[in-house]
Parts: structure tokens; sequence; C-alpha cells
């Protein structure tokens, strides 16, 4: 039995060595991590992320690959379960295939959190907050926070998630700093412009929710309404084209990974 899993092994980093290891390649070597799955094509690209983070994670259990893992099966999950629900009429297997991936999903995640519930990576503690509303995992993570183990966009983003009803200063603060974290030519989150596009309109600093909202749109993730900032700038007599010029500066800034936030006239 080891001789076989040896073999399997070497066969699948060979794979991997002579190009990238494909789909077909990990359902051949080691069909358990694609049987328990649909076999339709419903959620084509969730359940392909989620089989090649299984095999990753399968063949090097840490924790980052265990908080993956744990993501893609959500995703996979809430995409299955609707696909679930819908009646095949010629092919009922279909249907059923469906069904056992959605009860896999589930079995798969909490086996993965009972795994993890004691792990002290940030990620893990914020997913058994954020999840289960373990506050014992929020306060471990809180702690990481003033241990500065927090130094990255998508853990800056959870803090936001902790701090945006509390401290909406605070809040922009960590905005900022994920965006000065981010190395060059970034794939920003999107998300990060449309959170200071909105805090910053609740404090009435519209030319700053202008600047943002331009980020927000050109990202292509929203369909941002501008019109009604114009009216507002146009009230405080601030000029909409010059923060055009500074929200493309602020893109350039982004690209060689030296962000440093903007600064408007407040309007009061």
């Amino acid at each position: 039995m080891k001789y076989l899993v040896f073999v399997l092994s070497t066969l699948l980093l060979s794979a991997c060595s002579e190009g990238e290891l494909t789909l077909r390649a990990v359902c051949e070597k080691e069909s358990g991590l694609c049987s328990d799955l649909n076999e339709d094509s419903h959620c084509n690209l969730q359940r392909r992320d989620l089989i090649m983070q299984r095999f990753e994670e399968k063949r090097l259990p840490s924790d980052k690959n265990k908080y993956q893992l744990l993501l893609d099966f959500e995703k996979y999950s809430k995409c299955i379960e609707l696909a679930a629900g819908i009646e095949h009429i010629k092919l009922k297997e279909k249907t059923t295939t469906r069904v056992l991936g959605y009860m896999t999903s589930l079995r798969e995640m909490k086996r993965l959190s009972d795994e993890t519930i004691s792990s002290d990576d940030p990620h893990l503690l914020y997913y058994h907050w954020s999840r289960n509303k373990s506050d014992s995992h929020l306060q471990r993570f809180l702690t990481a926070e003033q241990n500065n183990q927090l130094e990255t966009p998508e853990l800056q983003m959870a803090l936001v998630s902790y701090y945006s009803k509390k401290d909406r200063d605070k809040s922009i603060q960590l905005l900022h700093n994920a965006l000065s974290l981010y190395p060059p030519n970034p794939e920003v989150d999107p998300e990060i412009y449309a959170s200071l596009t909105s805090m910053f309109y609740k404090k009435k600093d519209y030319a700053s929710s202008y600047h943002w909202a331009l980020l927000a749109q050109q990202s292509g993730a929203f369909n941002v309404e501008l019109q009604e900032l114009k009216i507002y700038l146009e009230q405080a007599k601030l000029d909409h084209e010059k923060i055009k010029e500074t929200a493309e500066h602020t893109l350039s800034q982004l690209q060689l990974g030296h962000f440093t936030p903007p600064k408007f006239q407040r309007l009061d």
C-alpha cells in the first residue's frame, strides 16, 4: 500500500513538473476527490477549483490549505444547493449526483471546521468567528491584530467586517492600509473601493466618496451612480474633473505598489 501511494504521488508530481496539472489527471489518479461530487455540468468552475484544492490540501494539509479548502467548499455548496433543487426530467441520476455533492460539501465543511477549531492561523480564527459566531476566536483574532499578524489586504478586510459598525474612522484607516499592502500590479479586491465609497459618503466627505466611486466603477464590479455625488460636489464648489485626475493618480500609485491616501477638502 505504501508503495502504491508513493507511485501515485510520484505520477501526480511528475504531471505537475511537465505542465499544469489538469482536472482529468487528478480525477484519474485520485478518483475519491471527484466521485462524491456532482457529475453533470452544473457548478463547473466551483467544482474544478474544489477538486484542485482538495488535491493540494491532501498533498500538503497545512492550515493555509485547509482554510482555502473551506472557502472552496462554501462556494461549491452554495452553487450545488441551488442546482440540487432543479428537477432533471430525463436523467434523474443527474439530480441525484447534485444532492450527493451537496451532502459531501456539508460533511467536509464540518470535518475541516472540527480539524481547525484549535488553530491559531489568523484566517482560520476569522473563519470560526464569522461563520460560527465564536467569541473566543474573535478575541484571539483581535489579539493577532495587536501583534501585527494581520498585515495582508485580505485580513485587513476581515478586520473591517468587525470594526465597520463600531468605528468608521478606523475602518477607513484599515481599508487604506489594505491598499498599501498590495504589491505592484495588484488585483485589488473591488470591495475595498465600494466600502470606501460608502463610508466617506456617510461621513459627508463627498469628494473622497466620489474618488473611490470612480475606482469602484472602473473595477467593473459595481455599477455606481455618480450623479448624486456630482450634485454635492457642485454645491461645495469642488471640481469633479480634478478628482478624476486624482483617481487616475491613485490607480498609478497602486500599479507601482506605493499607495498613499488622497486628501480632499471636506464638505461641512
